[in-house]
């Protein structure tokens, strides 16, 4: 019996909601939690902790409507911009920002982050106040495009966050060094990216539906890094402990690096 073909996640419908519930949530029947939430917290907290990161700008390019990223960024680069491929993630991170009825309880992730910092009640109490004044504005891009916010150009930032979506968007290894490209491109040289992904994984679920993943290891992602003129600073793998036919990822990873020259041309 032939496997039907994955969907895309930046070219076909999705519950976006059911993509946080299902796999970055802490309800009782979700499991993906301690690694897609806890873990990355934690990794970026220690790296951005332990090293010498100051700046004022930073771009995010992450999948659907995550935020927990962001939450030890904003103590580092006061002014994000959250970069989005479609409308319905757009609006899912409006009502968080406005705190509407409906909007994604992200509670879960925030009592984690506090318990990572030695601060005082009020500066736990201001952390997810602090991360949404750190917000400036949200764009939505295409990868497809030479400037990929059109019609806004973009200056170069001092960091770049992107979390799950170069394997969601490339369906092959070309592909995923040009999107690597497309993205790093806005970050100043001696800049710092954190990115975050699934290794060894070919498909994920939402629904009833099955979406592509670009299966790549560690040793792809550190390659690809030095041949884009990247220095990595730090970087942690988790061996999942999670069996599940929702996905097959085997591990995450999460990486900083310094761009250290000029990257190669786009293709």
């Amino acid at each position: 019996m032939d496997v039907p073909k994955s969907k895309l996640y930046h070219k076909h419908e999705m519950n976006t909601r059911s993509l946080l519930q299902t796999y970055f949530s802490f309800d009782r029947e979700t499991i993906y939690g301690e690694e897609t939430l806890n873990f990355q917290m934690k990794k970026i907290h220690d790296s951005l902790a332990a090293g010498n990161f100051k700046g004022k700008t930073a771009y995010d390019f992450s999948i659907a409507s995550l935020i927990h990223q962001l939450y030890k960024v904003c103590d580092y680069y006061p002014e994000i911009t959250i970069l989005k491929l479609n409308d319905t993630c757009i609006m899912e991170l409006n009502k968080w920002l406005a705190m509407r009825t409906g909007a994604f309880d992200w509670s879960h992730a925030h009592d984690y982050v506090k318990g990572l910092h030695s601060t005082s009640d009020q500066d736990d109490l201001n952390k997810e106040e602090n991360l949404k004044k750190s917000i400036k504005r949200i764009l939505k891009f295409d990868l497809q495009k030479a400037n990929i916010t059109d019609p806004e150009v973009l200056e170069q930032a001092d960091c770049i966050v992107t979390n799950g979506l170069l394997e969601l968007v490339s369906q092959d290894q070309n592909e995923y060094i040009k999107n690597f490209q497309s993205i790093a491109q806005l970050l100043k040289p001696d800049g710092l990216i954190i990115l975050i992904g699934c290794l060894n994984a070919s498909y994920y679920k939402v629904g009833k539906d099955r979406y592509h993943i670009f299966t790549y290891d560690e040793c792809f992602l550190r390659q690809n890094l030095a041949n884009e003129g990247f220095k990595i600073d730090t970087c942690e793998v988790l061996d999942s402990k999670i069996q599940s036919d929702l996905t097959d990822y085997k591990q995450i990873i999460v990486v900083t690096a310094i761009k250290e020259c000029r990257m190669s041309k786009l293709p």
